[in-house]
């Protein structure tokens, strides 16, 4: 093990030597700087399991600022970090497959991390990332493992000098500030003079408050001497640097003899040109972005490729907004063939323009072309190539900085089923995002007929053509699709038919018209997002384009075997997903449902149309109850599929039964909503009372009132050893033609005692009597006082 050349071996244990798992792992409890260049020096390999990947040699080590593990839930670094995601929850660890989406939902990068390993390091300066990530690591099927929400913010640094004019006699003071509290910061005195050499380092720590003081002492500027200084601020961790402004170190002697000294203007500044990040890294056949930052010009001249590299492109960058910085565009698949380069950049190069009205005010390419006999006869194959960029127009002035440009392979990565609401339609990435924000667009391997069905593949490679080609998203991405030698890649639906007996499924053959949908402009839209990889084809599940519930089906993705697939199988250039098409259906929770007489009183369901659909239920006095009721509310799918809804129902009765019903259009009229509901649980009641001495109230009844009280009073009497039954809250609203208006009495006291008796604050006793839906006479209504008395 060496680190910066000095051998540290005996610092670090073996802890795993590849027997096992091919895992090499080796452990220390020493920090390294992430700025060290460090080297692990295999001796020997003795055997490898499975494949061949350990190999004698020096392998060279990615020290990471940074550290978050997959089980971790939420974790932070500073953005220009480089951030290592360590697989560790004892699922895959190793050769675990994970994607990376921005706050937006988009994914910015998926990839492997490799096999043996359970470590994935990323350099989020060179990508540019910044805000808030998500990691999802996924298991052997496909599905989702874990989710780890990383943040990424800004350090902020800033340094300032607390004296611009100084003497070999004064010290060099200032403050450092930043959006961070105890982290260790080096601060670095350079000399403008002498090519920016180092004169002094020093470590600082940022206090509670973010800031911190820093001081380079009397002798070490006197050491140094008169002449232009500046005080550079670096975060090692994130890679974050800032440079103070220039100051003046005066001779303290010849100041002391000249009470005025001259103003010394500041010397001019130079032209400069460079990149932001020296290693840009893309995709064979995708566009490279990468940003050339200006000092005292407008304009640069850019390179991309060598001599050696085979050939070489220049692009002249005009600064037009006046920012100081030029966003460039290098489409490697345009430029693969072509001899000539328009001046504008044509396909090739093109400015990331901020202002997209008109050429004034905004970033441009002003001349392109290929140097003499170095045009690019074949395609980019990957590899490392060249950049290079000089302040002005001349392509064959002094190079001020160089780069890299990072050719990667290019492979089909991820395909994911979502499903939508009916009639749900998606234009841009924001639509997208936001229906993800808003659970209107959720992964699913179910789908209920009628829903949108929408499909998210990463596949890098095809960024290049798709730019080349005219027309809306959904125009360019159909333009490219199809079974013909010169399309770039094939995507359909098919149904998947299973044999009896056996769960193992196949695809419709292509010759099975009615087994396979293949999605075209006509009924299917896109939203794309090459700069990430990503495309969203999203149609509707209807029969009219073939599909019917019941049926299972399989989306494939599959690119061309041509460049910049070259010598990969089918199985590797192929995404498939399947789902299950369903009938539509709704249900509630409880099947009667039982609402108190009260405000807010939830009635809540599932169904399996896509959560964020929204459907109208209507819930309506069922016949025979007397006060009316008729109420419209309209339910949410959640993410779950659960709805629920508020309803008020203080107004009516125990006892009063509804029903619920929901809209059409939502779910198939025969599955559509349909339950009874009534107000009021069931509660035991005395409506008939029984005993061994019990007066039939026939033959009295008739006799007049004298008989209707016996009656009543046999009734009272025996109470106390009588065995009440259960009926439901609400009498049956039919008059007994062969009973008395005693018998019918009794019977409605069923419903009223239950009420009376049991929950006497609620409702008096007279307004349940002239509740009573049959006509009896003033006398029948005597009778029924009489009877409740005595029964209280």
């Amino acid at each position: 093990m060496t680190v910066d050349g000095a051998d540290v071996t005996d610092r670090y244990t073996l802890d795993a030597n590849g027997s096992t798992d091919g895992q090499v792992l080796l452990s220390s409890g020493t920090p390294v700087d992430p700025r060290s260049k460090m080297t692990v020096e295999i001796d020997a390999v003795n055997d490898s399991i499975d494949t061949e990947t350990i190999e004698p040699g020096s392998v060279d080590v990615t020290v990471a600022g940074a550290a978050v593990g997959e089980d971790d839930g939420e974790a932070s670094a500073y953005a220009g970090t480089t951030l290592a995601l360590v697989t560790d929850d004892g699922s895959v660890d190793t050769n675990q497959t994970f994607a990376v989406e921005d706050g937006s939902g988009t994914v910015v990068f998926s990839g492997q991390t490799g096999a043996g390993s359970q470590v994935f390091a990323f350099d989020t300066a060179a990508r540019d990332w910044s805000g808030n990530y998500t990691i999802e690591t996924a298991l052997e099927d496909g599905s989702v493992d874990r989710r780890l929400d990383v943040a990424l913010p800004e350090l902020d640094l800033t340094a300032d000098v607390a004296d611009r004019t100084v003497t070999t006699a004064d010290p060099i003071e200032g403050t450092v500030d930043a959006d961070a509290a105890g982290r260790v910061l080096e601060v670095v005195l350079r000399s403008d003079d002498d090519g920016s050499d180092v004169v002094e380092r020093t470590d600082v720590t940022l206090g509670d408050d973010g800031t911190a003081r820093f001081e380079f002492a009397a002798t070490t500027v006197a050491d140094a001497g008169p002449g232009s200084y500046t005080v550079e601020v670096v975060d090692a961790g994130s890679g974050a640097t800032v440079e103070s402004a220039r100051i003046r170190v005066d001779d303290a002697e010849e100041t002391s003899l000249s009470p005025s000294p001259p103003v010394v203007e500041d010397p001019a500044e130079e032209l400069n040109a460079s990149f932001r990040s020296p290693v840009v890294e893309e995709h064979a056949g995708d566009v490279a972005a990468f940003a050339v930052e200006l000092d005292n010009t407008e304009t640069a001249a850019v390179t991309v490729g060598s001599d050696a590299n085979g050939f070489r492109a220049n692009a002249t960058v005009v600064d037009g907004n006046g920012d100081g910085t030029v966003g460039v565009r290098f489409n490697t698949a345009a430029a693969a063939g072509a001899e000539t380069i328009p001046t504008d950049g044509g396909a090739v190069f093109g400015a990331i323009r901020e202002n997209a009205s008109g050429d004034e005010g905004t970033d441009a390419i002003r001349g392109a072309e290929f140097a003499d006999g170095h045009n690019l006869a074949e395609s980019i194959e990957p590899g490392n190539y060249s950049l290079a960029v000089r302040p002005g127009t001349d392509s064959n002035a002094t190079v001020t900085d160089t780069g890299t440009l990072v050719v990667l392979p290019a492979a089909p990565t991820n395909l994911t089923t979502w499903v939508a609401p009916a009639g749900s339609a998606f234009s841009t990435r924001d639509v997208v995002a936001e229906a993800i924000d808003r659970h209107r667009l959720t992964r699913t391997a179910e789908v209920a007929v009628g829903d949108v069905v929408v499909h998210r593949v990463v596949v890098p490679g095809l960024a290049g053509e798709f730019a080349r080609r005219p027309g809306t998203p959904t125009e360019a991405f159909f333009a490219l699709s199809g079974a013909g030698d010169d399309s770039l890649y094939a995507f359909d639906v098919a149904r998947v038919e299973t044999s009896e007996g056996n769960l193992t499924g196949r695809t419709a053959s292509s010759s099975d018209d009615g087994g396979r949908y293949v999605p075209d402009e006509g009924n299917a839209s896109v939203v794309a997002d090459p700069a990430n990889d990503t495309y969203v084809i999203a149609y509707e599940s209807t029969e009219a384009v073939g599909l019917r519930a019941g049926e299972s089906r399989a989306a494939a993705f599959t690119v061309a075997a041509g460049w910049p697939y070259n010598g990969q199988s089918v199985e590797n250039r192929t995404l498939t997903g399947e789902y299950e098409l369903l009938d539509a259906g709704v249900s509630t929770v409880d099947d009667p449902i039982v609402v108190e007489n009260a405000t807010n009183q939830s009635i809540g369901g599932t169904t399996n149309v896509a959560p964020g659909t929204e459907f109208e239920l209507r819930i309506r006095s069922a016949n025979g109850t007397d006060r009316q009721l008729l109420k419209t509310k309209r339910a949410v799918v959640g993410p779950s599929g659960a709805w629920n809804v508020s309803v008020d129902f203080d107004t009516q009765r125990r006892g009063d039964r509804f029903t619920l019903t929901s809209a059409v259009d939502v779910i198939a009229p025969g599955d559509e909503l349909l339950v009874d509901g009534v107000v009021g649980a069931v509660v035991p009641n005395a409506s008939v009372v029984t005993s061994t001495n019990r007066m039939v109230g026939g033959g009295g009844g008739q006799g007049g009132g004298n008989g209707g009280s016996g009656g009543g009073a046999a009734a009272a009497a025996d109470s106390a050893s009588a065995t009440p039954t259960a009926q439901p809250a609400t009498p049956s609203g039919e008059a007994d033609s062969g009973g008395s208006v005693l018998d019918s009495t009794r019977r409605f006291l069923g419903g009223v005692l239950g009420t009376f008796v049991d929950d006497a604050g609620e409702e008096t006793l007279r307004s349940r009597l002239f509740g009573f839906d049959v006509l009896v006479s003033a006398g029948a209504l005597t009778t029924v006082a009489l009877f409740v008395s005595r029964r209280q």
